[in-house]
């Protein structure tokens, strides 16, 4: 399962396995039903709301005072 796995995660990110290997690697997921299909492109949120969540995500209660309280 892991070769299996390490071999879709390089298919999708290696260049030079552009080849035979990913295809079949692509026919395979398809049989299975995992292959995905390309979605809607995505847009970049405005510079003002990623720098207003830039402000914000540090803001709440720390992970480890949660952890300590048993939360």
């Amino acid at each position: 399962m892991n070769d299996y796995v390490t071999a879709v995660l390089d298919a999708a990110t290696d260049p030079d396995l552009a080849g035979d290997k990913a295809e079949r690697l692509r026919e395979r997921l398809d049989l299975a039903g995992l292959l995905a299909e390309p979605g809607e492109r995505r847009r970049r949120p405005p510079r003002e709301a990623a720098a207003g969540a830039r402000r914000r995500a540090g803001t709440g209660t720390a992970l480890s005072q949660l952890v300590s309280e048993d939360r």
